[in-house]
């Protein structure tokens, strides 16, 4: 009989034997692999290098980059391969691998070893330098130069302005700094605020002397004034001009000197006043015929500075230190803008002294034209063309003439209607001793000066034109 369950005894046995020769034969191998290689649960200064080499150990050991952070922009990175940095083996590396046992690399399945060795690098000084000065920030045209804190006049107020620390730097100690922390083995270093390195300004926000002089002048120059022009332009009276105006003392203190400021305001309401006023100056005008022509500036029609109110309201708002906008105050004004027909606008009258003809415009229409008769052409009666208006208009009047040597006047006429345009008595009037208007009747014939207008057209006239309606009075050349 046989006995089975030896059989199967000594087959397990020769599986067993198989099984450890095959682990033995593998175990050894593997041994051998890790005679060239870090056994299993090698740690060298807290890394893994289990299968790993020598030099493996040491180019991670050698790895190195320079952050270098400026006062502006993103940090400038060095790498270590672009400065000559490395690891000087000092033979430690190799003394903790000879001492390793291959036979034992199962251990460290369950075990580590671990190590810590010195890390000695080296680098190239000069290859660092040249790198870092290839940086943006070590550029001197992009360098930002410092700027003091200074007195600025911002919405009508003078403030003093925050300093620019820029980013001028002596790119030496740059250099220097950089070089020790690369040798110290430091992956950052920060020159942002690095003491002496870069340039700062003289004056900042909190200099006394600064902050005197803003006080000073907002209490003696906080005035501003917008002046609102007939063009729509605006000329500004602020902070900046009334510091010219002031006095500066041996102390360097501001003040006014009551007699030069009321000069200096003074000044510039004239200045305004010549920059605005067109009464007595050329007025461009179009004619019914599209024609531009050049009326001399006789008369009183157009804008003009009441210098004495204007001043005095001005010296006030100075007092006041307001800030406002507004027009200036004047005595008279054009009927509409610049412009607007030359601002004269769309209603208004039209006397062509060379046509002998007058037109009135109301809303830019037509509205009535008459023929006319105006001065004899002569000196002493010729009609002056001018930019007028109408003013002291008046109903059953006498006109006089200028007195003679005897006392009485030159002549004395009755008129229904009369609409002074000068102050010498030029007008516009009926004339109904005349029954003849146009033509060349004003070459020989013409009236003592004023406008003649048929009987039955003044009173229509009259009533159209209103007080302040300007009136152009022109010749045409030739």
């Amino acid at each position: 009989m046989i006995d089975r369950r030896n059989e199967a005894a000594q087959g397990l046995a020769a599986l067993g034997a198989s099984a450890l020769v095959l682990f033995a034969a593998y175990y050894l191998a593997k041994a051998d692999d890790y005679r060239a290689v870090w056994n299993p649960g090698t740690i060298i200064n807290g890394v893994d290098y289990s299968g790993g080499d020598i030099a493996q150990v040491e180019k991670a050991l050698g790895a190195y980059e320079l952050a270098v952070t400026f006062r502006d922009g993103d940090p400038y990175v060095i790498p270590g391969e672009e400065i000559g940095y490395h690891y000087i083996s000092d033979g430690t590396l190799e003394k903790i691998f000879e001492e390793q046992n291959p036979l034992l690399w199962a251990r460290g399945l369950f075990q580590t070893a671990e190590y810590e060795v010195e890390v000695n690098t080296a680098y190239d000084e000069g290859l660092l330098e040249k790198v870092l000065r290839d940086a943006p920030q070590m550029k001197p045209e992009n360098m930002v130069a410092p700027q003091d804190s200074f007195l600025d006049y911002q919405d009508g107020k003078f403030l003093v302005t925050k300093e620019v620390e820029g980013s001028t730097l002596d790119t030496d100690k740059a250099a220097a700094l950089a070089r020790e922390a690369a040798s110290g083995q430091e992956t950052k270093v920060d020159l942002s605020g690095a003491e002496g390195l870069y340039s700062a300004p003289k004056i900042r926000q909190d200099d006394e002397a600064l902050n005197e002089e803003a006080a000073q002048l907002n209490d003696l120059a906080g005035a501003r004034v917008s002046y609102i022009l007939p063009d729509g332009s605006r000329k500004v009276l602020d902070g900046p001009m009334l510091r010219e105006w002031l006095e500066v003392d041996e102390d360097g203190d501001y003040y006014r000197d009551d007699y030069e400021w009321a000069q200096h305001v003074n000044d510039f309401v004239l200045e305004l006043a010549d920059e605005v006023d067109t009464v007595y100056k050329e007025h461009p005008f179009i004619t019914h015929d599209g024609e531009e022509v050049m009326i001399p500036g006789t008369g009183y029609y157009g804008y003009r500075i009441s210098k004495k109110e204007e001043t005095a309201q001005l010296t006030q708002e100075l007092d006041d230190n307001e800030q406002l906008e507004r027009e200036p105050v004047y005595w008279r004004k054009e009927s509409a803008a610049p412009d607007d027909n030359n601002g004269f606008g769309d209603t208004y009258v039209e006397v062509s002294l060379t046509e002998q003809h007058l037109w009135i415009y109301v809303d830019g229409e037509t509205v009535l034209e008459t023929d006319i008769v105006s001065g004899t052409n002569d000196r002493k009666h010729r009609t002056p063309a001018g930019a007028y208006f109408a003013y002291d208009k008046k109903r059953d009047t006498i006109l006089r003439g200028d007195k003679q040597d005897d006392g009485e006047w030159g002549y004395e006429t009755h008129v229904n209607y009369w609409i002074r345009l000068t102050d010498t008595g030029i007008g516009l009037h009926d004339a109904s001793w005349r029954y003849s208007f146009g033509g060349n009747i004003w070459q020989w014939g013409g009236s003592h000066g004023c406008i003649n207008i048929p009987k039955q057209v003044m009173p229509e006239i009259y009533d159209i034109v209103e007080e302040g309606m300007p009136i152009a009075v022109y010749y045409l050349d030739g």
